[in-house]
């Protein structure tokens, strides 16, 4: 009995020993074959970790190497951050965009290209210790990081701050909604500058971008008014249809009945020229800028050719895949513009067609190089991270739109746009780079009310596209704006305002030290130099003993008691050459909507004493324009604040 009780104990604990031996072969068995590679990879990530490696994003660069994008990293508790940083601040934000929240472009460049600029992220394998801290000798990078490429853009640093500037300062004094121009080499069709204002800071985290984001170059469909009339006079003049000495007959009033007695239009309304034009010829038609004369052109081209030479030009065509946001416009075709008879004669002039911005400076490049449709460039080319180009773009020529002969015909009258006493474009006649000749055409069109379908009087487009200089043109460029303040007195034309804003551009450009074109003899002297004077309106004794007080040396050119225009000299001598001649006018000029400041600055040149009241812009003037000076004429200006 005693043996029995002891034995029972001892086969239990037996047993309990050997099914323990029975659970840990079969769990070793279960982890070592049947589940080996589950746990495997338990263990490894317990003592190892992934991480993708930072590919750095791609530069983005002006055609000079000066950057505007670049990457910023920022170390907290040895873990790496890296954030986009725009270096030039607002400058240029359109073009090259921003990035979204999980660092993907969501605009301009940054978009466009974004897989280019992202690059290829690499993989890290990391081997940890117990306290879960990387053992950098046991890791190793198994995917090599792939960084994105740079992108060097045709843009101009320098020049894009000149033009936004020049925006800036438009819309504050025009009291517009916006303004935007560009600038072209029309050889090339590279864009040296582009810019729309109100702008943004891509650097902002709280500002809200919205409209400002929007580049109106590309993306603001308009009707072009008279810029159109390039397009229209290239039409007849390509195949010979209207020649430019053609007169046609005149009533003697500003409208033309175009139904001529034909009882069926008897209800339509007339073609009308701002102001009494009476009969000239193509070129005086550019100058004064005749609706009529052009509506007679078209209706003698026809509604295919016209057709066809408008879409030769790129209208109702996207320009370029790079343009985020670009629109194409629209142009009606044939058998639309046959629909009603006064269609195709108010597209002679710039209505019944929407374009962009973009399309018009495009054309008027083609008119600048001789007459060939350029693809606008705004990629220079792609560099790697050690500075070597991969790609380098080359201009695109698209098609030859018209001959050397109509282009140069045509550059002709965009000269008298801006120098004929009648000319639209006179704002944008430079007297500080006189040598310097421009060329170019005004615009001014109503807006569309697509709700009340009709123009909307008070609401308009107004343009100049310019050409510098005319005879050998180096820039195109094209100013817009949009909504000027609808002014009685100073009024609100292209040639009013958007012609101011080209001036200034093209002055900044010609006085600028990196981007005046030496072969006009406009490089700058630098600041605190003895040459640093304005020599502009002296008498000759003056000048000379300034030159003298500051041991600067000059050269005088030409005949005259006075310094109409300087120049820096390029030889080893240094120094700048006056050009001496006489500036009393025999004829008031029109002073109405200039500031005190530019009113004072032309009577200043004629020599004729200045009495002013009020403040403001000039709204009022004795002697009126165009009357003969006498000697002691007293020049009396009424100003008055807008609004």
């Amino acid at each position: 009995m005693y043996n029995r009780v002891k034995l029972e104990p001892l086969a239990f604990l037996k047993w309990v020993v050997m099914s323990l031996v029975g659970v840990l072969m079969w769990q070793t068995f279960n982890i070592q074959v049947l589940n080996s590679e589950v746990y495997q990879t338990k263990t490894k990530d317990r003592v190892t970790s992934t991480r993708n490696v930072y590919a750095g994003r791609g530069r983005i660069m002006d055609r000079n190497g000066i950057v505007f994008a670049d990457n910023y990293r920022d170390t907290t508790k040895g873990v790496d951050d890296y954030s986009r940083i725009f270096l030039q601040g607002h400058l240029a934000s359109q073009i090259v965009g921003k990035l979204d929240f999980n660092g993907r472009g969501n605009m301009g460049m940054e978009k466009v290209f974004d897989t280019t600029l992202s690059g290829i992220e690499g993989i890290r394998v990391g081997v940890r210790d117990v306290q879960k801290r990387e053992i950098y000798s046991r890791s190793e990078e198994v995917a090599k990081a792939e960084p994105g490429l740079n992108l060097v853009l045709t843009i101009d640093r320098n020049m894009q701050e000149i033009v936004e500037k020049a925006l800036k300062d438009g819309v504050e004094e025009f009291q517009a909604a916006s303004a935007s121009a560009v600038v072209i080499e029309p050889v090339t069709g590279e864009i040296l500058a582009m810019a729309s204002y109100p702008t943004f800071d891509p650097n902002s985290r709280t500002q809200g971008v919205g409209r400002m984001a929007k580049n109106d170059i590309v993306s603001l469909p308009y009707e072009p008014g008279s810029t159109f009339k390039v397009i229209t006079a290239a039409a007849a003049l390509e195949d010979g249809i209207v020649s430019p000495d053609k007169v046609y007959p005149s009533n003697g009033g500003r409208c033309w009945e175009w139904w001529e007695g034909n009882p069926k239009f008897k209800n339509e309304k007339p073609i009308c020229d701002s102001h009494v034009i009476g009969e000239v010829d193509m070129p005086e038609a550019m100058a004064q800028s005749s609706n009529v004369y052009f509506a007679r052109v078209a209706d003698a081209v026809g509604a295919d050719r016209f057709y066809r030479m408008a879409r030769s030009f790129g209208i109702g065509i996207q320009t370029s895949e790079y343009f985020q946001g670009e629109e194409s416009g629209r142009l009606l075709k044939p058998f639309e513009l046959e629909r009603d008879a006064r269609t195709l004669m108010t597209m002679g002039y710039g209505h019944a067609v929407m374009v962009t911005p973009i399309q018009m400076a495009m054309a008027y490049a083609a008119i600048a190089n001789g007459g060939v449709l350029m693809e606008p460039m705004i990629v220079k080319e792609w560099r790697d991270w050690q500075g070597n180009v991969v790609d380098k773009k080359k201009p695109t020529a698209v098609r030859r739109v018209i001959s050397e002969k109509t282009a140069a015909s045509i550059r002709k009258m965009l000269q008298r746009v801006v120098y004929d006493k009648k000319g639209t474009a006179k704002q944008a006649m430079s007297k500080k780079i006189p040598n310097v000749i421009f060329g170019g055409k005004t615009g001014t069109a109503e807006k569309y009310n697509h709700v009340t379908r009709k123009y909307d009087k008070n609401r308009q487009v107004a343009s100049l596209i310019g050409l510098a200089p005319i005879e050998d043109v180096r820039y195109v460029c094209m100013v817009l704006v949009d909504d000027p303040n609808m002014d009685k007195d100073r009024g609100h034309t292209g040639g009013v305002t958007a012609g101011p804003i080209f001036r200034r551009i093209m002055e900044g450009i010609y006085f600028h030290p990196q981007l005046s074109p030496i072969s006009y003899n406009l490089a700058q002297v630098k600041r605190d130099t003895p040459c640093d004077v304005d020599f502009m309106g002296m008498p000759l004794d003056g000048a000379k003993k300034v030159a003298s007080d500051r041991n600067c040396k000059v050269a005088f050119d030409g005949v005259g008691s006075r310094v109409i225009s300087q120049r820096q000299n390029t030889s080893d001598t240094a120094g700048v050459t006056l050009v001496l001649g006489e500036m009393a006018a025999s004829k008031m000029p029109d002073l109405k909507g200039l500031s005190l400041r530019d009113a004072m600055e032309i009577m200043g040149n004629i020599r004729v004493n200045v009495e002013y009241e009020g403040k403001g812009h000039v709204v009022a003037q004795s002697p009126m324009p165009e009357e003969e000076l006498r000697k002691g004429t007293i020049c009396k200006l009424k100003l008055k604040e807008r609004g």
